[in-house]
């Protein structure tokens, strides 16, 4: 596709921010047929151009391609507003568990999501999730001074105060 991801999340919401991520958008973009891609392509393409000379200076067939495209567009954007209602957000607990395991085990990712499964095996987080809060636990590890490419949220960042020899960059 020609348009990146967050341009289609502006372009079917309107230019407001969403809650939805790029993750959601792309599990909603693998379950398309060929004519959905082709038609939301065409869409992405020519979007600017209509917004700013209207569909009467398309053919009539590109025209029901733009309109077919921008409704497989709208549902992509649907079906990522259901996937993130549906995510569980971690507990205080669950995040004070993940960093002392971390600073318990040196920073091993698999041992603190095998430990956090086995503590939690009911939170419902996936391995993934759990690795991927681990890395923002990493991302303010004071050994590891290359980890850069994880943004890091409020809850694990005040977490992390409680562990200053650690994680200095909190």
């Amino acid at each position: 596709m020609t348009c990146p991801l967050q341009c289609l999340i502006l372009l079917t919401s309107g230019g407001k921010r969403t809650s939805h991520t790029p993750n959601d958008i792309m599990t909603a973009l693998t379950s398309l047929s060929a004519a959905d891609s082709i038609a939301l392509e065409f869409y992405e393409e020519n979007a600017n151009y209509v917004a700013g000379f209207g569909l009467t200076n398309l053919e009539r067939e590109e025209r029901r391609l733009f309109n077919y495209g921008k409704k497989v567009a709208a549902r992509i954007v649907d079906a990522a507003v259901a996937m993130s209602k549906t995510r569980t957000p971690y507990t205080d607990e669950q995040v004070e568990f993940i960093a002392q395991t971390y600073v318990a085990c040196g920073g091993d990712r698999q041992t603190i999501v095998a430990a956090f499964l086995n503590r939690f095996p009911l939170s419902g987080h996936s391995a993934d999730s759990v690795d991927q809060k681990v890395c923002r636990f990493q991302v303010l590890d004071a050994s590891r001074p290359d980890m850069v490419q994880w943004e890091t949220d409020n809850q694990v960042r005040r977490i992390a105060k409680d562990f200053p020899e650690f994680f200095a960059a909190a």
